[in-house]
């Protein structure tokens, strides 16, 4: 064998190779593409913002197809799933829904009630709580003879449900005067003891505040620190 021949055995060989390396660098990419493309899998998206507890309803939601990769890990796969439930925390516009970002309804859970309650707009919500809050409810309590007026935690930690519109409402002062304030309608979700205890509250207390809480704060305060008394009293 010649040179010029073993030259073109050496040339043929190369050009084989290199032909194979492309094969092989295509067949790679098409994979990778494959991969980023498909299998689709469906999801549930938000079309609008949605606020904490506020309910989802059918126009709210759309479904659509994504490359099931990038989907993320248990992602809703029917609108129907998201039925009775209400969002966990403010979602935004084309959010994805996952598990645990939709929850049942506080107020609708066993043993739960829904108590709507008129508070003072200006001192006890001044436009600060929203649904989804958790707030202590105090109750300022006019004294008597035997009794000094004092300032009472009444509930601690209530979820509030809703939040309604001011609205003029008719009261008393300490001194049993009746009086004209805007109030606003708060709903809570509350046990079936606090519920009676709110009620009392309202029934009997010169006024209910809302203390709002910060976010994760649980805390719950001795009995002696749930209770402040007018200077001079017992």
């Amino acid at each position: 064998m010649n040179p010029r021949q073993r030259r073109g055995i050496v040339l043929l060989l190369l050009t084989a190779v290199c032909a194979v390396a492309v094969f092989l660098g295509v067949l790679t990419y098409v994979g990778d593409v494959s991969s980023q493309v498909g299998p689709m899998t469906t999801v549930v998206k938000l079309t609008q913002p949605v606020d904490a507890l506020e309910p989802i309803e059918a126009d709210m939601l759309e479904t659509v197809e994504m490359p099931e990769r990038w989907a993320p890990a248990g992602s809703l796969r029917d609108a129907e799933e998201t039925t009775g439930l209400v969002a966990a925390t403010a979602y935004a516009e084309g959010a994805v829904l996952q598990q645990g970002m939709l929850i049942p309804r506080p107020g609708v859970q066993p043993g739960f009630r829904e108590v709507a309650i008129m508070v003072d707009a200006e001192t006890g919500v001044a436009g600060k709580v929203h649904p989804g809050d958790h707030v202590d409810i105090i109750a300022t309590i006019a004294g008597n003879e035997g009794t000094p007026p004092r300032s009472e935690l009444w509930v601690s930690n209530a979820l509030v449900l809703e939040v309604g519109l001011p609205q003029e409402t008719e009261g008393q002062d300490a001194t049993g005067a009746f009086t004209l304030s805007q109030g606003v309608p708060v709903t809570f979700a509350l046990s079936t003891a606090e519920s009676l205890r709110l009620a009392y509250g309202e029934s009997f207390s010169v006024k209910l505040r809302l203390a709002l809480r910060g976010a994760g704060d649980d805390q719950t305060l001795p009995r002696d620190e749930q209770v402040y008394t007018a200077p001079g009293g017992h």
